[in-house]
């Protein structure tokens, strides 16, 4: 009888998790289907510069008019010698992409105040990755500067 009824047990706690884990896997399927390309873009990501080396994040938020994002460097190029770098951007939704400028603010006293670090940038969602790709383009042509873009994760959804 108690052999039974283990068997029991186990069978009704086996069902009622199962169901519990397909809804959910079918709730995350929903949200990820009706989520709109805008918010997309939404969270905190990090991402590491292929060209330096440095870890780079965007923490990115909606606006009245569009998108801001908020960025930290910890070695930027433009800067010096890599100085570390914060980036600010207002952007706009362009053909399924943000597409905008972001000022380059170096953190070192010896760069802080020497020239224009305006750049042109673009962000790009894949759905596939589920990653963010940032292109810095040409001010004048707005292409793709040659320059590997860096690759970002969402490390934090909102």
């Amino acid at each position: 009888m108690k052999h039974k009824l283990s068997i029991a047990v186990i069978t009704v706690i086996t069902t009622v998790m199962t169901m519990i884990l397909f809804g959910y896997y079918s709730h995350s399927l929903f949200a990820q289907e009706t989520r709109t390309p805008e918010s997309t873009y939404i969270g905190l990501w990090e991402g590491v510069d292929q060209v330096d080396g440095g870890n780079s994040l965007r923490s990115i938020f909606p606006t009245k008019s569009g998108f801001r994002v908020v960025g930290r460097d910890t070695w930027h190029g433009s800067c010096g010698y890599g100085d570390p770098a914060v980036v600010l951007a207002q952007l706009d939704v362009d053909q399924g992409s943000l597409k905008g400028t972001w000022k380059l603010d170096c953190q070192a006293r010896e760069t802080a105040e020497t020239g224009d670090r305006s750049f042109k940038v673009r962000y790009t969602y894949e759905p596939r990755t589920q990653t963010l790709e940032e292109t810095l383009l040409d001010p004048k042509t707005e292409q793709p500067i040659n320059r590997i873009p860096i690759v970002f994760f969402r490390i934090n959804p909102r």
